[in-house]
């Protein structure tokens, strides 16, 4: 908890580093307020059925956008790299990807220009072994899952979420884009038999997610999520 309000502390602060540690801490739970703000938005039929979500998320994703938006700008830093390099995300498709790995990424050993080496890095930088490294990718991949599981019952629940258009388009996109995500996690993994593993359920993952893109477009739906 430290580390998301840590981020609201430095909201201006588009300067200096971040380490992975303190980035991820953030996102992991800036992730969990959001999903649980959109829940109370839904159990309260609070929702905008022009946008398909309603006040609750709307005024948490606002408040935390600009301390985000700053603590993404210093983990780049923290790679040697410009805060203008988080506009690569409107690459399409690869953007984000590519965003994502500069975050995964381990930051420099010594000071670089945007200052010096971050003083909880001792914490995040443990994270070299094969074995952490395992667990850590094996999370992210559960958590894709659980995601999935996530998202399939919301759009049963609630039949009338995804009717708008733009939502429509938006959901395509982000189901092309994230259907490859698992296998590039899973390739990642140091350990041969558990890299098969994940390998193989990552394409069974690129395999329903792909039917779901094609069967939206036959029904002429827009009911589905990644």
């Amino acid at each position: 908890m430290k580390w998301y309000l840590h981020a609201f502390k430095n909201f201006a602060n588009f300067c200096g580093r971040a380490s992975r540690t303190e980035y991820w801490m953030f996102y992991v739970l800036n992730t969990a307020f959001a999903i649980a703000a959109y829940t109370l938005d839904l159990i309260f039929n609070l929702t905008f059925e022009s946008l398909g979500f309603g006040p609750l998320y709307i005024l948490y994703t606002l408040a935390a956008f600009v301390p985000g938006l700053a603590l993404s700008v210093r983990r780049l830093h923290d790679t040697g790299r410009k805060g203008s390099f988080i506009l690569i995300v409107l690459l399409p498709f690869l953007g984000a990807i590519w965003l994502l790995i500069l975050f995964l990424l381990k930051g420099d050993d010594d000071e670089n220009d945007y200052g010096e080496k971050p003083i909880n890095s001792e914490i995040a930088e443990f994270i070299t072994d094969t074995k952490t490294n395992t667990i850590i990718l094996s999370i992210c991949l559960f958590w894709l899952l659980m995601n999935k599981v996530f998202w399939s019952v919301v759009t049963r629940l609630w039949d009338n979420y995804y009717q708008s258009e733009s939502f429509k388009w938006l959901n395509e996109i982000i189901t092309a884009l994230w259907m490859f995500f698992p296998l590039f996690l899973s390739m990642a993994i140091p350990n041969r038999k558990l890299k098969i593993i994940f390998i193989i359920g990552s394409v069974l993952y690129m395999i329903y997610s792909f039917y779901e893109l094609v069967q939206a477009h036959l029904m002429n739906s827009s009911n589905f999520q990644f």
